[in-house]
């Protein structure tokens, strides 16, 4: 039990961040919060899923990837300790992407809908839910500035500098996926 509340703990820490919840809001989102512990190349969602939810990673490491119709994957995110992710909340179309545990995970999961339930009478939810959405924009779209302007090589200098504990527990193909490149090249690159 006190291993439970130092994971909702992180979780309101890292919610927090964002705008201050207060304690009632945050008693409400525990009824809806599961921990779970995933085993190692799991899915948490898979092309065409329809499941809504949000997680937060106690720890482990969390991929999303697209599959290529050439069967080729590309890494789009990594997930670590203490990061939000998010299944599609779109619900008018499926997921368009793969959501897998690299290691054995454990996270806390829920449910889209829930949590859309609860900001009705807890609107700091929503103001909560709105900044999550604009920070990931605001990353993906420096992610996307980094791939059109920089060289394979200074990606990659970026990203073993951004990722130092990172860049050393992934195997070098989901690196090189990452930044859109093949095995080959990164280890190319390594070598300079």
């Amino acid at each position: 039990m006190q291993k439970e509340i130092q994971n909702y703990q992180a979780l309101y820490k890292k919610l927090n961040d964002y705008i201050h919840i207060d304690s009632n809001t945050l008693d409400s989102l525990e009824k809806i919060l599961k921990i779970k512990t995933i085993n190692k190349d799991e899915y948490l969602s898979e092309l065409y899923d329809n499941t809504r939810q949000i997680g937060f990673v106690i720890e482990g490491i969390i991929r999303v990837y697209h599959l290529k119709e050439d069967g080729t994957e590309y890494n789009k995110n990594f997930f670590t300790k203490n990061d939000l992710f998010m299944t599609s909340l779109d619900e008018k179309n499926d997921s368009t992407v793969f959501i897998q545990t690299i290691t054995k995970c454990k996270v806390i999961i829920f449910d889209y809908s829930e949590f859309m339930v609860l900001s009705l009478n807890h609107k700091v939810l929503e103001k909560v839910l709105n900044k999550i959405l604009l920070d990931y924009l605001n990353k993906k779209q420096q992610r996307e500035i980094k791939l059109l302007s920089l060289s394979a090589k200074d990606r990659y200098i970026q990203f073993i500098h951004n990722n130092p504990i990172l860049s050393k527990k992934l195997p070098q193909y989901h690196i090189a996926s990452y930044l859109g490149i093949t095995p080959t090249q990164l280890s190319r690159i390594k070598k300079v």
